[in-house]
């Protein structure tokens, strides 16, 4: 009985000893949470006095993109191979994405027509709007697609964001893609269907077909059949 009373006793006494410590650590920890709260305010106002563009660079830098300013200070910048720029509005927050010039089509070519109205259908259901437009000569149809979007540092994930609106262009560009190739495939399946006209019951007939003479060579016949005679 003695035994556990000294051993309670002991552990009561390094208690007591540690609790300064405890004190010590926990009041530390609250500290640094202080300090990292204070931080983030902080940085959160910083962020409020950077302009839209600088916010722009700054978010396109993170998902390993290097924008630059193009001639019209736009932020110009290449995503998965293409061209694209942001057009920054710096009393409202919104920036507008141009993906130019992805595609195009001679203003010659019969399914113009239809790419019109697929890429009509395609701007129905997207996030993403896509023009045509001509070119200077007015020979080129080219395809541009835009989008627009509130981009504040107040909104959380900006790489996230801008990164799942980039993606989204491709996913335009395959729609309007499968479209056309559709398009083609039917018309190949319908020009097939025209070329491969069958007349049944002919084939049988086959082994009895006998080679047509060009009329040149049946005159020349003619002409050694008579040397012969004389």
């Amino acid at each position: 009985m003695n035994i556990i009373s000294d051993i309670t006793l002991l552990i009561a006494v390094i208690a007591l000893a540690m609790w300064p410590l405890v004190l010590l650590v926990l009041k530390i920890i609250s500290k640094r949470k202080k300090e990292l709260m204070h931080l983030d305010r902080m940085t959160r106002s910083e962020l409020d006095d950077v302009t839209t563009q600088e916010l722009v660079i700054r978010t396109l830098k993170e998902i390993g993109c290097q924008p630059e300013i193009n001639e019209e200070r736009h932020v110009s910048f290449k995503y998965q191979g293409d061209d694209f720029y942001i057009a920054a509005e710096e009393e409202n927050r919104f920036i507008m994405i141009w993906n130019p010039w992805w595609g195009s089509i001679s203003t010659d070519n019969e399914a113009l027509p239809f790419l019109k109205e697929i890429i009509n259908l395609a701007n129905v259901n997207s996030l993403v709007t896509t023009v045509f437009m001509a070119d200077d000569d007015e020979k080129t149809i080219g395809l541009h697609s835009h989008c627009h979007t509130y981009f504040s540092p107040n909104e959380g994930d900006l790489d996230g964001h801008l990164k799942m609106l980039l993606d989204y262009f491709f996913d335009t560009h395959n729609t309007i893609k499968d479209g056309m190739n559709e398009l083609g495939a039917a018309a190949f399946k319908k020009e097939q269907n025209k070329e491969r006209v069958r007349v049944k019951g002919f084939a049988a007939y086959k082994e009895n077909t006998v080679p047509i003479e060009t009329k040149k060579e049946k005159v020349s016949d003619e002409g050694d059949n008579q040397e012969r005679k004389e």
